[in-house]
């Protein structure tokens, strides 16, 4: 799938900075199978000498960790594509820890009954520059809507495991945000009277959620996941003094 008109596909992130793969066949198969990377998709394990961008002609680039940490899954959500959109980012350019925090959030929406909106994600976070990629962080407010963030992934060559996917797997196009050196990334924070008694935003201050690996089943119900291979039982959850657990 092709740029926007008149943004360069030269580097996605700006960086020169070669990200050789070193992701290995078994870890490559397992991936797919695990979640459920469909051949129609056609997905390649890049050899040893092919890296991470450029990105290919027809093709994006994804990480392992958006599946193994960040709660991703395929196809995308319309509010993950949304956000990608009102930044102007591709999926490819997206740090992990951006990515798990805006998956939590669609998560945390969803738990609390609500549609997952813009508005308020970009009362919680900001867009920021992570060399060689873009990220979002939290921003600089008192309150948050997450709790226990990670600072850093537990796969310390994250960067350097990663296939190739057929750029139709994203539903239309995508942009690519370049960046020079002395380029700054700016993202206000929308004014607060837009959105101080949204009852959405109310409920996220109140409760701030965990920032982990969501159980599949919890995924599936929550929409952000069709992983689900037992088609005679619907995940469902059960509440005890030990709190709420998946029970199938």
């Amino acid at each position: 799938m092709a740029s926007k008109s008149g943004e360069s596909s030269s580097s996605v992130s700006g960086s020169s900075n070669a990200l050789f793969c070193k992701c290995g066949v078994v870890s490559y198969n397992n991936l797919v199978q695990d979640y459920g990377i469909r051949t129609e998709w056609n997905p390649v394990l890049p050899s040893r000498t092919d890296t991470a961008f450029p990105l290919k002609e027809g093709k994006i680039t994804l990480f392992s960790d958006f599946f193994n940490f960040c709660n991703f899954r395929l196809p995308v959500t319309k509010f993950c594509k949304l956000v990608l959109d009102h930044y102007r980012i591709h999926i490819s350019q997206l740090h992990p820890l951006g990515l798990v925090e805006l998956r939590q959030f669609e998560f945390a929406c969803v738990a609390l009954g609500h549609i997952p909106e813009l508005i308020v994600f970009r009362a919680f976070f900001v867009l920021v520059w992570k060399s060689p990629f873009f990220t979002i962080d939290r921003r600089d407010t008192d309150v948050s809507c997450l709790r226990d963030i990670p600072t850093s992934s537990k796969d310390k060559d994250w960067k350097k495991k990663f296939f190739y996917i057929d750029a139709s797997v994203i539903p239309d196009e995508m942009h690519r945000r370049e960046k020079g050196p002395k380029d700054k990334v700016r993202d206000d924070g929308p004014s607060k009277d837009a959105y101080v008694s949204n009852a959405l935003y109310t409920k996220l201050c109140g409760r701030p959620f965990e920032c982990t690996v969501i159980p599949e089943g919890a995924l599936v119900m929550a929409g952000m996941s069709l992983l689900w291979r037992d088609i005679k039982q619907y995940p469902s959850f059960r509440r005890d003094d030990a709190g709420i657990r998946l029970i199938c």
